[in-house]
C-alpha cells in the first residue's frame, strides 16, 4: 500500500537523456521532433525514470502503473517495446532500458543526463471528501478501462507493402513475401487489411503517413528481402501512419527452408505489438526452400496480369509440383496460370484450357477445400451465373469476408440471386477496402447505372476519379452508354480516341460498335483477343450476328461446357435467329443433350440471370409440342424474377427480360408495363444479347400487334432517332437515311 501511484497530471516536466518529458501532456520532445504517448506508455517511463538506475521489479511497475490490477504480461511487455522503439527512433539514444532476468527492468539515462520529478503526495483530506473522489476516480478509470479495451478489441487497419528486393535477382520472390504475409492477416479477424492492388500501386510512396491517408490504414508493414544462395534475409518493421514512428522491427537471418516459419512469426509480431492475437489456423504446407522460392515467383509473375507471363509461371509451377506434388496453393496458381495464358489464345485455344485449369484448381480443392484461390477459379471457370458458380462464390466470400476479393464473389452470387442492392453495397465495401484497385469502382459503376441511378453514377466517378481526366471521361461515356445517352457517349469516346493512351484502344472499340448500332458505319468493330472466362467485359460490344450458323457451326459451339462457355453469347443470338428460321429442333436436341442449351437444362433452377435464356428454351419446347416443359421452365423464371423485384430495384435489362417472361405466358398488360418502365429508365435495348430492336425479339412476338405495344415500340423508335441524330451532330458526321 506504500508503493506511489503515478500521477501524470500532478508530474512535473523533466529532461531524460536530451528528451524532455512532459507527462501531464504525455508528450515527449527532442531537437525539435514532438512525439505523444499512449498513457501506459507514459507511466511506465515515469515510473523507470524515478527510479533509475535502480531495477524497477515487474509487480511494482504493475502497482505503480495499474493500481495492482491483474494484466497479463502482454500489457507491460508492450509498454517496454514501445518504449525501446521510442528511444531507437532519436540520435543520440536519450535511454536504455536492461531487462533484469525474472527480476524487472533498469532505465540508463542518455548522454544528457537528467532526472524526473518525484510524484507530488496527496494531501490527506477529510474522509467524507475522499471517498467522494475516490469514487469520482474509479468511475473515471473504469469508464476509461473500458474504452481502452474496446479500442483494443477494435480490428487493426493495416497495409503489407510489397517487400523491396536487395538483391540482383527478380523483384517477385520478395513481393511473394509480402503477398503471403498480406494473406495470413486478411484471414484474422484482427486485422483490417488493405487490399494487394492499393498496397502494391503505394509501394513508391516515401511518405507513410500520406499511404496511410489514401488507404485509410493506420499502421503500415514494410520491409526488405536478400535471398542468397540456401539462406534468406528478411527485415520487417511496423510504422504507425500518425506520425511515422517505427513501433517494432526486426532482421531474420535464416534457411531458405524456414521460408514458412519466418512469415508465421512476421505475424505474430505484428499481433503482439498491435495487442492484436492470432486465430486463424496456419495451414500444414510442407514444402522445401527452393521450391518455394519458385513458387513465389510465379505469383509475382501471375500478379504482373501480363498474359505474356502465363507461359513462365507454368513453367516454375510445374517444377514446383513435380517435387511436392502436394501442395495446394501451386495446383491453384496452375489454374490461374492457364487462363492468364489463355487470353494470348484464340476461342479454340480457350476451350482447349478451360478443362485443364478446371482439373488443376479441383485437384488444389482436393488437397485443401479452404483454399479460397481455387474457389475463385472455379466460380470463373463454370461461367459466373450457374449454381456451381455461385456455390464457389459464397464458399470464397466466407473463407475471405472481408477481403475486396472475398467482398466481390459475395455481390457476385448476390447479383445472380437478384439482390442487386445487397450486391451494389458489397461491391462497394470491396472498393473501400482495397481503394486503388480498378475493378470495384468499375463494377459499382456499371451496376449503378444499370439500375437506373445515373445521377449516382456520375456523382461516384466524380467523387472517386478527381484527379485522373480522361479515365473520368470514359467512366461518365459508359455511364452514359448505360443510360441510353448514345450522344454523349460518343462524344466522349470520340475524344479519347484521338490520342495516344491507355483509353484510346478501348474507346475506338466502344465508339465503332457504338456508330455500327445507330446504323452512321458500316465498320465492323474489330473485336480484341476473347478475355479469358470470368473476367468481366467492360467494354460494351454487342454481339453482331445477321444470319443463323450452320448446324456444324451450331454443333461446335455446343460440344462440350467449355465450348458453350466460350460462346454462350454468341449462342443466345445464335438461338434467337434459329427460332427466326424455324430450326427448333436443333435447339431442343441440344437442350436433350447433356450440357443443356443456354446454361439451362431439366432439373435445374433457373436464375434471375437466366431469364432470358429461360424463354429461348421455352420457344424452342413449345415448337416442338412440348408445351408442359416450357411451361414450368417459364414458371421457374417468373419466380426469379418476382423475387428479385421484390428485393429491391432491378437492372434495365431484367425489365426486358421479366416482359419477355410474362409475354410468352400471356400477361400481356405487364409485359408492356415492364418494357415502358424500361424504357422510361434509360434503356435502349443495347445489351451484349440483344436483337437490333424490340419487334426483332422472338418472345416479345405475342405482343405484336397489341397497340400499347406499338405505342411502346414507337418511344423507343423515337428515343433511338434522337440518339442517332445527335450523335451525327456531335461528331459531325453525315446522317445516312436509317
Amino acid at each position: 500500500m506504500g508503493v506511489p501511484r503515478i500521477n501524470l497530471a500532478e508530474t512535473s516536466d523533466f529532461d531524460l537523456g536530451g528528451l524532455r518529458v512532459s507527462p501531464a501532456h504525455r508528450q515527449v520532445s527532442m531537437n525539435g521532433d514532438c512525439r505523444e504517448l499512449e498513457p501506459k506508455v507514459a507511466q511506465v517511463l515515469i515510473a523507470l525514470a524515478s527510479a533509475s538506475p535502480a531495477v524497477v521489479s515487474r509487480d511494482r511497475l504493475i502497482e505503480q502503473c495499474w493500481d495492482g490490477r491483474i494484466v497479463g504480461d502482454d500489457a507491460l511487455n508492450r509498454c517496454i517495446v514501445a518504449l525501446r522503439h521510442l528511444a531507437s527512433a532519436y540520435s543520440p539514444e536519450p535511454f536504455a532500458i536492461e531487462t533484469v532476468p525474472r527480476v524487472g527492468y533498469s532505465l540508463v539515462a542518455g548522454p544528457g543526463g537528467g532526472s524526473v520529478a518525484k510524484p507530488a503526495r496527496l494531501r490527506s483530506p477529510k474522509f467524507a471528501a475522499a471517498l467522494l473522489v475516490a469514487l469520482v476516480i474509479a468511475a473515471a478509470l473504469g469508464f476509461a478501462w473500458l474504452r481502452y479495451r474496446s479500442a483494443e478489441a477494435a480490428p487493426a487497419s493495416i497495409a503489407v507493402l510489397p517487400f523491396r528486393n536487395l538483391s540482383g535477382g527478380d523483384a517477385y520472390f520478395a513481393e511473394g513475401m509480402s503477398e503471403e504475409i498480406l494473406d495470413q492477416l486478411t484471414r484474422e479477424p484482427a486485422f483490417r487489411v488493405a487490399g494487394p492492388a492499393s498496397s502494391a500501386q503505394a509501394a513508391d510512396e516515401a511518405d507513410l503517413r500520406k499511404v496511410g491517408r489514401r488507404l485509410g490504414v493506420d499502421y503500415i508493414l514494410q520491409g526488405s528481402v536478400r535471398p542468397g544462395r540456401d539462406r534468406v534475409r528478411i527485415n520487417a518493421a511496423l510504422v504507425r501512419t500518425s506520425d511515422g514512428t517505427r513501433l517494432w522491427s526486426q532482421t531474420y537471418d535464416r534457411k531458405l527452408d524456414d521460408i514458412l516459419g519466418i512469415q508465421t512469426a512476421i505475424g505474430q509480431a505484428v499481433a503482439t505489438g498491435l495487442k492484436r492475437r492470432l486465430v486463424a489456423a496456419a495451414p500444414a504446407r510442407p514444402i522445401d526452400g527452393q521450391s518455394y522460392a519458385l513458387y513465389l515467383n510465379a505469383r509475382g509473375l501471375l500478379r504482373s496480369d501480363n498474359p505474356e507471363a502465363g507461359q513462365e509461371a507454368l513453367k516454375l509451377l510445374r517444377q514446383v509440383i513435380k517435387v511436392n506434388p502436394g501442395f495446394a496453393p501451386a495446383w491453384s496458381s496452375v489454374a490461374e496460370a492457364i487462363d492468364l495464358d489463355a487470353r494470348t489464345k484464340d476461342s479454340e485455344g480457350l476451350i482447349a484450357a478451360i478443362p485443364q485449369a478446371r482439373a488443376a484448381a479441383e485437384r488444389a480443392l482436393q488437397l485443401d477445400p479452404t483454399l479460397t484461390n481455387a474457389h475463385y477459379s472455379l466460380a470463373m471457370l463454370s461461367g459466373g451465373d450457374t449454381p456451381e458458380a455461385m456455390f464457389h462464390q459464397r464458399r470464397a466470400a466466407q473463407l475471405e469476408p472481408r477481403s475486396a476479393e472475398g467482398l466481390l464473389a459475395l455481390a457476385a452470387s448476390q447479383h445472380v440471386s437478384g439482390d442487386f442492392a445487397q450486391a451494389l453495397a458489397s461491391d462497394k465495401r470491396a472498393h473501400a477496402v482495397d481503394p486503388l484497385w480498378s475493378l470495384p469502382p468499375r463494377i459499382v459503376l456499371d451496376v449503378t447505372s444499370e439500375l437506373g441511378d445515373r445521377r449516382g453514377a456520375e456523382a461516384w466517378v466524380h467523387a472517386d476519379f478527381p484527379d485522373d481526366a480522361m479515365l473520368k471521361s470514359f467512366a461518365l461515356a459508359r455511364v452514359a452508354y448505360h443510360s441510353g445517352d448514345f450522344s454523349e457517349a460518343a462524344r466522349r469516346w470520340s475524344n479519347l480516341a484521338s490520342g495516344e493512351t491507355q483509353w484510346s484502344s478501348p474507346s475506338k472499340l466502344s465508339l465503332q460498335n457504338l456508330l455500327l448500332m445507330l446504323g452512321l458505319s458500316n465498320e465492323r468493330p474489330s473485336r480484341p483477343p476473347r478475355p479469358a472466362i470470368g473476367q468481366d467485359r467492360f467494354i460494351p460490344v454487342r454481339v453482331w450476328m445477321t444470319a443463323a450458323p450452320s448446324d456444324m457451326e451450331w454443333r461446335a459451339r455446343n460440344r462440350s461446357p467449355a465450348a458453350e462457355l466460350v460462346y454462350q453469347d454468341e449462342n443466345v443470338i445464335a438461338a434467337k435467329l434459329m427460332l427466326s428460321s424455324r430450326r427448333a429442333k436443333e435447339l431442343v436436341a441440344t437442350y436433350d443433350g447433356p450440357i443443356g442449351l443456354l446454361g439451362i437444362r431439366g432439373g435445374l433452377n433457373i436464375g434471375t440471370c437466366y431469364a432470358q435464356n429461360a424463354t429461348i428454351v421455352a420457344l424452342a419446347l413449345r415448337a416442338v409440342g412440348r408445351n408442359a416443359e416450357a411451361d414450368s421452365i417459364l414458371q421457374q423464371a417468373d419466380a426469379a424474377v418476382q423475387i428479385a423485384y421484390r428485393r429491391g430495384p432491378v437492372p434495365l435489362w431484367l425489365d426486358e427480360d421479366a416482359a419477355a417472361v410474362w409475354a410468352l405466358q400471356g400477361k400481356r398488360t405487364q409485359a408492356i408495363g415492364a418494357l415502358d418502365r424500361a424504357l422510361r429508365r434509360g434503356s435502349m435495348h443495347a445489351t451484349r444479347t440483344d436483337l437490333p430492336r424490340l419487334s426483332d425479339e422472338p418472345a416479345l412476338r405475342p405482343l405484336h400487334g397489341d397497340p400499347r405495344f406499338a405505342a411502346v415500340q414507337a418511344k423507343y423508335d423515337a428515343n433511338f432517332a434522337r440518339e442517332r441524330r445527335e450523335t451525327a451532330e456531335a461528331l459531325k458526321l453525315h446522317l445516312p437515311r436509317a
